[in-house]
């Protein structure tokens, strides 16, 4: 930006004006009136295809605004499957039942009140499906929301309904960004958190056997021996 600072006509930005714009140039020219894309951004409290906010009547059934972003252990979901990362905590924590699960950043407040200490697996769910991870308490994230990174490898117990893998895209929006805007919502939506209790796992093994048996590498996770099948 020096050289706009210094020289802004010979200098110009890639803008349509060529200058820093407060107000979108381009959306006043073409769609003025869009109500969940106004020129100048501001906070929308509801849109056409989106309700996910703790100010939302949904709060009261999914409390938690999960956040979810890009890991510093992945890009997307290659090198998941990286056995020295994986022994980190924040990577993956593995379980009592011996299982890697993908870490659940939750406050203490937030774990307190529904009885999950540290480590226990965890179920996160909304009306769109239910994610296994292993709880990590921790201070660092403020109470009403809760945190896992994106990427973790598809692992499903019932295929676009429960997932072990914590694959936590499987239950984001499905819809686009907005009405008039292409784009993904895979972060700041709204979830709630139950600890798994063992009744509700052994149940799970028994219904769904061939999930549970399923060959899973013992460091490096999923793996594709698991879905191979021998003719």
């Amino acid at each position: 930006l020096y050289n706009f600072y210094a020289d802004p006509e010979n200098n110009p930005l890639s803008t349509p004006t060529g200058l820093l714009e407060y107000s979108s140039s381009d959306i006043e020219k073409h769609m003025p009136d869009d109500p969940e894309r106004p020129p100048v951004p501001h906070w929308i409290e509801k849109s056409e295809s989106h309700d996910e906010r703790l100010s939302s009547q949904r709060a009261e059934k999914y409390p938690l605004l999960c956040m979810s972003n890009h890991g510093r252990w992945r890009m997307h979901a290659q090198c998941d499957d990286v056995i020295w990362t994986r022994e980190i905590e924040t990577m993956k924590i593995r379980a009592k039942d011996g299982y890697q699960y993908e870490p659940l950043w939750l406050n203490p407040i937030e774990a307190e009140k529904r009885g999950i200490k540290h480590g226990d697996i965890v179920k996160i769910f909304n009306e769109r499906g239910i994610v296994l991870a292993a709880a990590y308490v921790t201070e660092r994230l403020i109470p009403r929301t809760c945190y896992i990174d994106h990427g973790s490898r598809l692992d499903p117990i019932i295929p676009g309904v429960l997932d072990r893998g914590g694959c936590i895209n499987s239950i984001s929006p499905t819809s686009m960004t907005s009405k008039n805007a292409t784009g993904m919502a895979t972060s700041g939506y709204l979830v709630q958190v139950e600890k798994v209790t063992d009744e509700e796992m052994e149940n799970w093994k028994k219904k769904y056997p061939e999930a549970f048996n399923r060959k899973i590498d013992e460091a490096a996770g999923v793996c594709l021996d698991g879905w191979l099948i021998e003719k």
